[in-house]
């Protein structure tokens, strides 16, 4: 997935101390009723994407790739006065810093290689100190890490994306690091699925890399565990999908496409251009998009887990393939008049 960048504020209102209990314990909150406590700018591009923050220490760890690879410390023990108190410098672990997570005192860091297609890192510090704890390799680029509910589990979405030429296309795969065994790793991939590939794609699964590599053409985003901390749920964004993992079994149990939204119904109305100055929402076109879920968080519900995802929808863009196409007036009303004349070429 391609980063977007933006300034560096962070508003104090971000409930990142509720990320564990969010899950289970629902707090009505009136959103008429936030307002901005403190802010504090740590850089442009690059930096304040992910945070998260220890209760123990009253601390928030922030990304920050602005400059060098960082994770910026700050005191959050009075949300008026926000100040950086550390950075701990992450050059010693390779590349970019894409994801972080805090567990019982424990602040766990998913670090890319310098290559992207390389094995990347999970590294471990404390809180309090700082200190290193561990240093885990895990699979290509990952992008996500999360503690499981019961701290057992740290699980990351290694997203493994190809380089520009296409001439390096990493397995992609999901971390299962076991804290309790002194963080032994298990990395899964989806190759057990290769032979349903024509189900999976006729139900809206998309496998479209150079190659048509299955294994390698699925590439995992963000990761959702359900509260007993027994099964986790990973988006595959590019692939429009979700996967689901038996985290004590260590197993991928499943990939379920999302399917299409049509947008010739009133429920999907779009506006398809962004260059006629002018907001108009219709129905008239006679198509079908993806969801290419990003985020995903669980909501157990009545007995029935409920997951909500942000469909950013994404398009692969390197100097081998690119995917995003802009089609002129012309060529849209032909394709248009196409479509209403021979249904049977509708997606």
């Amino acid at each position: 997935m391609k980063k977007i960048s933006f300034l560096a504020i962070i508003p104090v209102f971000i409930f990142v101390s509720c990320k564990k209990e969010a899950a289970v314990n629902i707090i009505k909150e009136d959103p008429y009723s936030f307002a901005e406590s403190g802010s504090i700018d740590i850089g442009d591009v690059g930096a304040a994407e992910i945070s998260t923050y220890d209760p123990q220490t009253k601390r928030l760890f922030v990304v920050n790739n602005s400059t060098v690879s960082k994770i910026d410390v700050i005191d959050f023990s009075n949300p008026s006065n926000l100040v950086v108190i550390h950075s701990i410098a992450l050059a010693p672990y390779g590349g970019l810093v894409n994801s972080l997570d805090v567990n019982d005192g424990k602040l766990a860091a998913a670090i890319e290689a310098i290559n992207k297609q390389d094995a990347g890192k999970v590294v471990i510090f404390k809180t309090n100190d700082y200190s290193e704890v561990k240093v885990i390799p895990v699979g290509s680029l990952p992008d996500m890490i999360t503690y499981s509910p019961d701290g057992k589990y740290i699980l990351t979405a290694n997203e493994g994306e190809p380089n520009a030429d296409y001439s390096n296309d990493p397995l992609e795969t999901v971390s299962i690091i076991s804290v309790g065994d002194n963080y032994a790793v298990v990395n899964l991939d989806f190759s057990s699925f290769t032979s349903s590939q024509a189900t999976l794609q006729a139900g809206g699964l998309r496998v479209f890399g150079i190659g048509n590599n299955f294994a390698k053409d699925l590439e995992p985003e963000s990761i959702a565990i359900s509260p007993d901390s027994k099964t986790a749920w990973v988006t595959l964004q590019e692939n429009n999908a979700i996967a689901t993992i038996n985290i004590e079994t260590k197993t991928v149990a499943k990939i379920f496409p999302l399917g299409f939204k049509n947008y010739n119904l009133d429920t999907y109305k779009m506006d398809v251009s962004d260059r006629d100055n002018i907001i108009s929402f219709n129905n008239k076109w006679n198509v079908k998009g993806m969801f290419q879920p990003d985020g995903i968080v669980i909501y157990p519900g009545d007995g029935v887990p409920l997951l909500f995802t942000a469909n950013e929808g994404d398009a692969r863009e390197y100097s081998a393939l690119t995917e995003a196409k802009r089609l002129n007036n012309h060529l849209l009303r032909r394709w248009v008049e196409i479509h209403r004349a021979k249904p049977s070429l509708r997606p």
